[in-house]
């Protein structure tokens, strides 16, 4: 009789607990301690006996949510949970929504959040994400209508490679390759006439290190020190800047105040008066995303522009954009346009849909591939030697960095042409003379004399002109 009694006391001990484990109060500390799957069946369970508890359809959603259950709809709940005046459930809807790009739907569930949390710390947090939230879907409204030509997914440590851009704006280079300093990060940006170098480095300030923007001038052959640029400071990383050829318009990007996610591209212009750049603004989609987006370049010779990011790409890969700028900004009709066709053009996941003008799109293609040729033709073929000293010879008028010597060797070139014209007008005359009478000779005698002795001076002055240029390269690359 004891021992039956003692076996019965056991298993109503035993059920006591297995209850105890099923409560309510239970779930909810395994849900504070995210064991969502040990808190998942409990919750279930608990769901069928009151399927209306605003708290449990919260906790069973998020559960279902973070265990990626498929099988259960976890929006569903969230509302139902949402309607019973659970906060946090409106939050947390508000994310999923913001995930799925929603981002109205997301912004009421913010706006429900706060009004209806009694956290303060909580509220101000949603705040920030509700407020960053209307810029992306404000960006998103506005984004421009651009008609994007090209792409192509390359290394993200020499995305610079894809940037045929043409000999009319200048260089792009890595700051270690322009420095020959493996250790220097960041991307340099050369003007035209090679006059002017915009960079960007590290600068400690408040214990942090953050990337900013310098620039150096050139006077005759002295460059200026380098200066941090003025008239901005986004409070974040500095990188990847381009001045336009008008020497007024800068592209850069910056991960700092405006950025609606990692490097966001933005546009400023330089105030020549105040000498400092005015305020930058953000570029806006389809160029920017949450992802990192940097390095526009605006050729506006060839009409074309090209920018790269990272977005839907693997760690080591960013993809570069080649489109077609436009001289005033034009952006979709939003209230007109399906939302999900809006989504995809802010989001450039398919450049065939921003191509309206198939003619603008054939000259902009026949344009790119002109400057692939030019490109192509100034890496592999040697138009000319040219030696600069005993380890360097140049064979393209890439080749040159000092920009007033490349100008003299245009000059040198087309002079040294006309000398050959002189030289074979020469021989003719010499054969004609060879061949002539006693008074053709002595018709002839004094013009060929004249010819030869400009040709001997034009001779000594390319000889002269050859130093000359030789010297003003030297010197530059020895700066």
């Amino acid at each position: 009789m004891n021992k039956f009694l003692l076996t019965f006391l056991f298993s109503l001990m035993c059920f006591a607990v297995s209850v105890a484990q099923n409560t309510k109060a239970n779930a909810k500390k395994l849900f504070l301690e995210r064991r969502y799957e040990e808190a998942k069946p409990i919750l279930k369970n608990l769901l069928k006996k009151n399927s209306k508890a605003g708290d449990l359809n919260y906790w069973y959603a998020v559960c279902c949510n973070e265990t990626a259950d498929t099988l259960v709809d976890v929006e569903h709940l969230l509302e139902l949970a949402a309607s019973n005046k659970v906060a946090d459930a409106s939050r947390y809807l508000g994310d999923i929504y913001n995930k799925q790009f929603r981002y109205e739907e997301a912004i009421e569930q913010y706006e429900n959040f706060v009004s209806a949390t009694k956290n303060e710390d909580a509220a101000e947090a949603c705040k920030v994400i509700m407020a960053h939230t209307k810029q992306i879907f404000r960006m998103m409204k506005t984004t421009e209508q651009v008609c994007v030509i090209d792409s192509f997914v390359v290394d993200k440590e020499r995305f610079l490679d894809a940037y045929k851009c043409g000999n009319d704006i200048g260089t792009l280079q890595f700051v270690s390759d322009y420095f020959n300093n493996g250790n220097l990060a960041g991307v340099l940006s050369e003007t035209e006439r090679k006059t002017d170098i915009y960079y960007s480095q590290p600068v400690v300030t408040n214990d942090s290190e953050l990337m900013k923007i310098f620039h150096c001038s050139k006077n005759g052959n002295e460059w200026s020190k380098a200066l941090q640029i003025k008239g901005f400071d986004t409070g974040g990383n500095d990188n990847y800047p381009f001045m336009s050829p008008d020497g007024s318009t800068f592209y850069f990007a910056s991960d700092g105040e405006g950025s609606i996610g990692g490097y966001d591209i933005f546009v400023t212009r330089y105030n020549s008066e105040r000498g400092s750049f005015l305020l930058p603004n953000n570029v806006g989609m389809p160029f920017n995303s949450e992802a990192n987006d940097y390095m526009m370049v605006i050729n506006e010779i060839a009409n074309l522009g090209w920018f790269a990011t990272d977005r839907r790409q693997p760690e080591d890969k960013v993809c570069v954009y080649v489109f077609i700028p436009n001289s005033i900004k034009s952006t979709y009709n939003y209230e007109n346009e399906p939302y999900e066709r809006m989504l995809s053009l802010s989001q450039l996941t398919s450049i065939a849909d921003t191509h309206s003008d198939e003619e603008q799109l054939r000259n902009a293609r026949r344009q790119f591939t002109i400057l692939l040729y030019e490109q192509d033709n100034d890496d592999e073929v040697e138009d000319f030697i040219f030696v600069i000293d005993d380890m360097t010879d140049y064979n393209s008028l890439s080749d040159f960095r000092c920009h007033s010597a490349r100008e003299l060797f245009e000059e040198w070139q087309q002079r040294l042409q006309e000398l050959e014209e002189n030289r074979e007008k020469l021989e003719e005359k010499r054969c004609a003379y060879a061949d002539g009478n006693e008074a053709v000779k002595t018709s002839m005698r004094d013009e060929i004399l004249h010819m030869e002795q400009a040709v001997e001076r034009e001779e000594e002055a390319l000889k002269l002109l050859e130093k000359e240029i030789r010297n003003k390269e030297i010197q530059y690359l020895s700066r």
